[in-house]
């Protein structure tokens, strides 16, 4: 339902468009941006998958890995080598992670196979990041979000449809399918679209990596979850990396500038 939703709201953001906003894509630009956005439902799906055979703090951390995988797919994409300060961040984010999850001490063995399709939601979401930022990039950023969702809509449809029993479609459903819709589609996918292409080599998936912090903070606030010292040390540690990351660079070149003045 999330996903029907994601979709059907992309697709009145779209016919909103004026006209001269609107670019008329090729067939198969059309089908490449729809084949991309088929990541975003493997990554749900092999996300949910995984929560059957490991706690969600496992599943979170291996999630996380989708922050050195997208730069590696961006660095190989791009014949780069990713920066010293970007690798610091990456490392520091990954043991931000493991202490903002909760993940140590561990109270029960850990599935490999849950481990392995927790890891391929991460690669599908890297996938995710770098697709939004490199396919594309004539369409206006709803016309492929639109045409992305409705790839990741097909993907969930052949999946999960076969299912899901018609007594499950509710109004408390259809309530918080819309609120997920928002918050977990139409938002993220609104805004990677219209600023990763914006962005330069790996920070974007450092950028992303705020989204753990985001949920520790929101489970205290609106869930009045429990919230350790170890917990707030992991979500302080990513959100250093991110603020490293995107101000020593600019730092260091304003500095190389007024040296060159």
């Amino acid at each position: 339902m999330t996903f029907t939703i994601a979709f059907l709201a992309f697709s009145v953001g779209r016919g909103l468009l004026s006209r001269p906003n609107r670019h008329v894509a090729s067939r198969k630009q059309k089908w490449l941006v729809m084949l991309s956005g088929t990541s975003m439902g493997f990554t749900n799906t092999f996300y949910i998958l995984s929560l059957a055979y490991v706690p969600v703090a496992i599943a979170a951390v291996m999630m996380m890995q989708s922050v050195w995988l997208a730069i590696l797919i961006s660095c190989v994409m791009n014949r780069k080598w990713p920066s010293i300060t970007q690798t610091i961040s990456v490392i520091t984010i990954l043991l931000g992670t493991v202490l903002a999850t909760g993940l140590f001490p561990l109270h029960q063995a850990v599935s490999f196979k849950g481990m392995g399709l927790s890891f391929l939601s991460a690669l599908a979401y890297a996938l995710t990041i770098q697709f939004t930022g490199n396919v594309g990039q004539r369409l206006h950023p709803l016309t492929k979000a639109q045409l992305m969702s409705a790839g990741a809509l097909l993907v969930i449809l052949i999946i999960w449809v076969p299912t899901v029993s018609p007594l499950q479609f509710s109004a408390g459903a259809l309530h918080w399918g819309a609120i997920t819709a928002f918050f977990a589609m139409v938002l993220p996918l609104t805004c990677f679209s219209f600023f990763m292409p914006h962005l330069s080599l790996g920070i974007g998936p450092i950028i992303s990596s705020l989204e753990l912090p985001a949920s520790v903070i929101f489970a205290f606030i609106l869930l009045d979850e429990t919230v350790t010292g170890v917990q707030i040390i992991g979500v302080t540690l990513i959100i250093l990396a991110v603020i490293i990351t995107n101000v020593i660079p600019v730092r260091i070149a304003h500095r190389y500038q007024q040296m060159g003045q």
